[in-house]
């Protein structure tokens, strides 16, 4: 029987690939930090193992008899600085991965992680890309930005009428994906994948641009919705507002500036990356439906 093991099981990607993995009969073991999340995971058939991200002796015994590994790193928002955790995470994940040796390591990506500056956040996917190079069986899995973080705007466009962008102009479009999609995707991967490629440009089954989400709030809201474009001069005291340290405001304010500027974007046109299912007017009923 396989054995695959998830950092990042109880995310939206993470659960997804858990779920479709188990079903397909393999053992599945999660990355926990707290043990007290374990009790959930042994109900739904998942393993779980306590390890720190940055602690690679506990990274090690996780992944040992593993035939393949998922690894996301998370955003350290709150932390005062994001790129110290992820560059302590990644030399102790990698250390854990050359020592047990997976057939396959999947890395959560994004579009833009080519690039090694100018990016904001995304900078530390390139970081992790590059460190994680010499591992053999390793594919990055380069999203598009998650249609899910719409979903905090629900309560606010319901109310307003207004959706506020930082996306501009209003009618350039920008590749999105659905969480649940990159989920399946990770589990075809790691269990019935084919390909030699080291890299996979992943999005959803259009592109939008912030008029198109504006009129998917309206659809899914049964109003109307405009979009409205968020100065550059509100975005970090809007991150600050939504909880982001100084320094993941700063990263995230410079990554939206990379998509506006057009070097967030993919590689390649739309007709040759990988695309998901599933739309953003799905993933919006589904949210403002609980």
């Amino acid at each position: 029987m396989s054995q695959f093991v998830l950092i990042g099981i109880t995310g939206n990607v993470g659960r997804v690939a858990a779920q479709r993995l188990v079903s397909h009969g393999a053992k599945v073991r999660g990355i926990i930090r707290d043990q007290s999340k374990g009790a959930g995971l042994i109900e739904v058939g998942i393993e779980p193992a306590v390890a720190a991200l940055d602690d690679a002796g506990t990274l090690t015994r996780a992944f040992e008899g593993a035939d393949g590994v998922y690894v996301m790193t998370p955003t350290w928002f709150e932390s005062p600085d994001m790129f110290a955790e992820n560059v302590r995470a990644v030399a102790a994940i990698g250390q854990a991965l050359r020592a047990t040796k997976p057939a396959r390591v999947v890395l959560l990506s994004s579009l833009g992680a080519r690039h090694p500056a100018g990016t904001g956040a995304i900078q530390k996917l390139h970081h992790m890309e590059e460190s994680f190079a010499d591992i053999p069986g390793v594919v990055s899995v380069r999203a598009g930005s998650f249609m899910e973080n719409y979903v905090g705007q629900i309560a606010q466009v319901r109310e307003t009428g207004v959706f506020r962008s930082m996306l501009a102009p209003l009618d350039r479009a920008h590749p999105t994906v659905a969480t649940r999609d990159i989920g399946e995707l990770v589990a075809k991967i790691l269990t019935d994948w084919s390909s030699d490629a080291r890299t996979i440009d992943f999005e959803g089954p259009r592109r939008y641009a912030p008029n198109d989400v504006a009129a998917a709030f309206a659809e899914v809201l049964g109003r109307p919705v405009r979009a409205e474009i968020l100065p550059p001069s509100e975005w970090t005291a809007t991150y600050a507002r939504w909880g982001l340290t100084p320094r993941s405001a700063e990263a995230m304010a410079e990554m939206m500036a990379g998509f506006n500027s057009g070097l967030v974007a993919f590689d390649v046109p739309v007709e040759d990356t990988l695309h998901g299912p599933t739309s953003l007017e799905t993933v919006l009923a589904d949210a403002a439906s609980r």
